[in-house]
């Protein structure tokens, strides 16, 4: 059985990661592509692709940073302040902010490349304050031209090996 890494669970265990002590943010970009891929696959199979079991591409639709996520079952305190909260009715703030908005934007333009309309919550996010992620060997402005413009525009910098399929 194939089981697909949807937003809200792919939320919650990024949420979980980011909590550790120190944060495994290594770990949460990787969830974040995960679900990227898995809706690419659903995209496809929802457009006479091959046939593999799953959801259909409407469970990418809800934001899921309008729920505070599930906690692991032997979850540790969490080590972030009172403004970083990974969810609730005005969704995460603080921390958790930029996750939430990398996990969006990864959604939106792969609705973007199948020529679908992208869900409504994946729309609206734009980095306040740019965010470079890190490369190795690499100054933030070698990242920055090093980023695909889909990601740009929406204020994140990750260099393009890092995002590629």
């Amino acid at each position: 059985m194939t089981v697909f890494a949807t937003p809200e669970p792919t939320w919650s265990a990024m949420t979980a990661a980011l909590d550790e002590e120190p944060g495994d943010e290594g770990w949460a970009f990787k969830l974040a592509v995960q679900c990227r891929d898995h809706l690419r696959r659903a995209l496809q199979q929802a457009d006479g692709g091959a046939l593999v079991p799953g959801p259909a591409p409407t469970e990418w639709a809800r934001d899921p940073g309008r729920r505070a996520p599930r906690r692991a079952e032997h979850a540790v305190k969490t080590r972030r302040t009172g403004k970083d909260v990974p969810g609730g009715p005005s969704g995460p703030g603080g921390y958790f902010t930029r996750w939430h908005i990398l996990l969006g934007v990864l959604i939106a333009h792969e609705y973007e490349q199948a020529r679908q309309e992208a869900p409504a919550w994946t729309r609206r996010l734009r980095m306040h304050k740019d965010w470079v992620h890190p490369f190795p060997q690499m100054s933030d402005s070698q990242v920055r031209s090093a980023t695909p413009e889909w990601l740009a525009a929406r204020g994140i910098y990750i260099h393009k090996q890092v995002i590629a399929p």
